[in-house]
């Protein structure tokens, strides 16, 4: 009963992630009420699903409830609530017309391929570890699929609060595209910080968190889209260095 217990308590937050997403999905065609869709509502639904998703694998190291079949709930969970949500959500307010589809089901697709591969990773290290045994995540190899969607959720957020439809249709279909690469590509991403103070990088990391954390609090619709982009942007840009750096050290010629 205590191993049960262990297991099943992070798996109520997935499935509350679930909840969320389906929700989403609602709001996104008709709403709860049969009255028009609520993109802004939705949007905060698949946000919502994030922090969800956030706790349940901190609680899972914490009580050391770790387990492939929490592993499997989490990814159907993620494919849900952001990759199917957010590619409803887009389909639904059209931002690139009648071929809006097409962007909409290619960040599907390239989520659920991220979302496989991550499970391969995680099963062969689970494997290693033993069923049970939290391990802490190394950084993300790929964009997470629910940074990419929140990405676009409070990018319509952004929008919806200021015009209360989605500007920049070019650019915008540009960025779904780009997380939708992302996701599948080998760019590593950090994880979150943790609460450490064990070196100078830690804590500038978890400085730069609270900041973060922050100024989306203070205001989430403004904020959080510039935030999230942020850190999409560094991860190519430090991946980039890297590519330049490993380059140059090739070029420069063996002294004997």
């Amino acid at each position: 009963m205590k191993r049960w217990a262990r297991v099943a308590f992070p798996n109520l937050f997935t499935l509350g992630s679930i909840y969320c997403g389906v929700a989403s999905i609602l709001y996104s065609i008709d709403g709860f009420n049969g009255t028009a869709g609520d993109p802004a509502r939705a949007a905060w639904l698949i946000i919502a699903a994030s922090l969800l998703d956030a706790i349940d694998g901190k609680v899972a190291r914490f009580s050391h409830g770790t387990s492939r079949f929490g592993v499997e709930l989490d990814s159907l969970a993620d494919v849900i609530s952001f990759g199917v949500a957010p590619a409803i959500l887009l389909y639904m307010l059209k931002p690139f017309g009648h071929w809006t589809w097409v962007p909409a089901f290619f960040f599907l697709i390239c989520g659920t391929v991220r979302l496989a591969r991550f499970n391969v990773l995680t099963n062969r290290r689970l494997a290693g570890l033993g069923e049970g045994r939290g391990f802490e995540k190394e950084d993300f190899l790929g964009l997470p699929i629910p940074v990419a969607a929140i990405s676009i959720a409070s990018y319509i957020l952004f929008c919806w609060d200021r015009w209360e439809e989605v500007h920049l249709a070019g650019p915008f279909m540009f960025l779904v595209g780009l997380l939708s690469v992302l996701m599948v590509s080998t760019v590593p991403y950090q994880t979150l910080p943790k609460l450490a103070f064990d070196s100078v990088r830690s804590v500038l990391k978890l400085i730069v968190f609270l900041a973060a954390v922050t100024a989306v609090c203070i205001d989430p619709q403004l904020m959080s889209f510039p935030i999230v982009l942020l850190y999409v942007l560094f991860g190519v840009f430090v991946w980039l260095v890297h590519l330049v750096r490993e380059e140059e050290e090739v070029a420069v010629p063996i002294e004997e």
